[in-house]
């Protein structure tokens, strides 16, 4: 079980990227539109960006990032799809080391995922490109290199708002 004062923190931490993640779309000349709840929860993606006249797209926004690592969500914390599994076409990974946020297409992701990360359950020390439940949830998670995602066509860096 979570307690709530860690709940309060994620809460605060989601908060804080989703508003940085904000205003470097709105520094590139991008608009953001937060998602409706039901769509948040259940497509995975927390903003569409308008992208001018070039394209509208679905981003799911993740912050609180360790230095070099993300973690990436097969299944969610009730067993159900996790966020590479949802509709957003893009993912954007908060980096402190890169200087922003890491986008990179869901699919693409998803699919390097499949091919890469070791279907072993392991605990967390060991959930480097392995699998990882934590206790009392149904969730299915793995930790990745920021260099993994450097590998990818699609990646690329919104900087920070200066």
């Amino acid at each position: 079980m979570v307690s709530a004062g860690r709940r309060a923190y994620s809460m605060a931490e989601g908060n804080r990227a989703a508003d940085k993640f904000v205003a470097a779309c709105e520094q590139k000349g991008y608009t953001c539109e937060k998602t409706p709840r039901k769509v948040d929860i259940e497509e995975h993606i927390d903003y569409y960006v308008h992208r001018g006249s070039r394209s509208t797209v679905g981003v799911d926004v993740k912050g609180g990032n360790h230095p070099k690592t993300i973690w990436i969500e097969f299944k969610n914390v009730r067993g159900e799809k996790g966020s590479l599994q949802g509709k957003a076409d893009f993912m954007a990974f908060e980096l402190a080391e890169a200087g922003g946020f890491i986008m990179v297409l869901r699919e693409e992701l998803l699919s390097w995922a499949e091919e890469n990360v070791e279907k072993t359950f392991v605990g967390k020390k060991e959930a480097t490109r392995k699998l990882y439940t934590r206790e009392g949830r149904e969730d299915v998670i793995s930790r990745i290199w920021w260099s993994d995602l450097q590998q990818l066509p699609s990646y690329s860096v919104i900087p920070y708002a200066v």
